[in-house]
C-alpha cells in the first residue's frame, strides 16, 4: 500500500541524520497500519445521559444528623478553649512604672520571654493628649538616655488612655530605660529611669 510522499509530508524542510530517519520511520509505519476502521453505527450517536438517583432523608434524619454535627462542633470548640488556655494567661515578669508631665503616666507590664527571645508587653497609658488622624506615640528602649531601640508605636483615646500590647525582641538587660514620644521626635512624655 502506498501513502503520500513523505518529503512531501515533511514540508521541504532539511530534515538529516536521525531525526529525518526516526520520522520516516513512523510514517512507514502509519502507512502500513493504513486507515482507522470505520465507526460502528451503535457508536455514531453519543448514549443517553445517565438520571441521577436521589435518595430522600427523612425529615427526623436532617434533624438528628443536625444536632450531632452541632454537638461534634460544641465539644470541638471546648477542647480547643480547654487546651488553649491551659498556660492560664499570661505570666507578668516584672512592672515597670512611667511618669511624664501634667499627671501622665504609664503602667508597662513585661511578659515572660518566648523561645525565641521575644519580650512581649501590655502597656496601659493614662493622660497624654490624643493626636491627630495618622499620628502616633513610640514606646523606646533607652541607653544613656538616649533612643536606641523601639517597641512598637501606638495612638491614645480622645480621653488620653489606651491599653496596648507591644513587643521588645531584644536583651533588655542591656538598656537603661524606657520612654514614649511622639512618633518622629525625640521628646521624652514619659520616661523611667531604669529597665
Amino acid at each position: 500500500m502506498s501513502g503520500p510522499d513523505f518529503d512531501q509530508l515533511a514540508g521541504g524542510q532539511d530534515l538529516t541524520g536521525p531525526e529525518r530517519e526516526r520520522l520516516l520511520r513512523v510514517h512507514e509505519l502509519l502507512i502500513a497500519a493504513g486507515p482507522p476502521p470505520e465507526l460502528p453505527p451503535q457508536l455514531a450517536t453519543a448514549p443517553a445521559e445517565p438520571k441521577a438517583t436521589v435518595v430522600p432523608i427523612p425529615r427526623r434524619r436532617w434533624r438528628t444528623a443536625s444536632l450531632a454535627a452541632a454537638a461534634v462542633l460544641l465539644l470541638a470548640f471546648g477542647a480547643g478553649w480547654v487546651i488553649g488556655d491551659r498556660r492560664g494567661g499570661d505570666q507578668v515578669e516584672r512592672t515597670v512604672a512611667m511618669a511624664g508631665p501634667h499627671g501622665a503616666k504609664a503602667s508597662l507590664d513585661i511578659l515572660d520571654a518566648d523561645s525565641a527571645g521575644n519580650w512581649p508587653m501590655t502597656m496601659t497609658v493614662s493622660g497624654l493628649p490624643a493626636l491627630g488622624r495618622g499620628r502616633t506615640y513610640t514606646l523606646w528602649l533607652t541607653k544613656h538616655r538616649k533612643l536606641d531601640s523601639s517597641c512598637g508605636t501606638f495612638v491614645v483615646e480622645q480621653d488620653g488612655t489606651t491599653t496596648v500590647r507591644l513587643n521588645a525582641p531584644y536583651h533588655l538587660k542591656e538598656y537603661s530605660g524606657w520612654v514614649v514620644v511622639r512618633t518622629g521626635t525625640t521628646t521624652p512624655l514619659l520616661r523611667t529611669e531604669r529597665v
